[in-house]
């Protein structure tokens, strides 16, 4: 396996995730779990921009600072507009 292989294999299993995670952000507002949604966003944002999703980066550091101002209503439409990229 090269180097390009291991990659895409790791942007894999990424997206595979990312579903995963949107659910946990999903809970996590319904409970108004404000740390857990920072720290679910916080890893999205990371990773994203690792794997080349700069967009999705964007959106969960936007839901990272919204979750700090506790804004339920905007915080829901970010994770509705992630929820939307992952058509990757």
């Amino acid at each position: 396996m090269n180097r390009d292989d291991g990659f895409e294999k790791l942007r894999t299993l990424f997206a595979a995730d990312l579903s995963e995670k949107i659910r946990a952000l999903e809970v996590a507002l319904r409970a108004a779990e404000w740390n857990e949604v920072s720290s679910i966003s916080h890893q999205i944002k990371g990773t994203a921009k690792s794997f080349g999703y700069p967009e999705i980066s964007s959106v969960a550091a936007e839901i990272e600072d919204s979750a700090s101002k506790r804004s339920l209503e905007y915080t829901e439409g970010l994770v509705k507009r992630i929820s939307d990229l992952i058509v990757l």
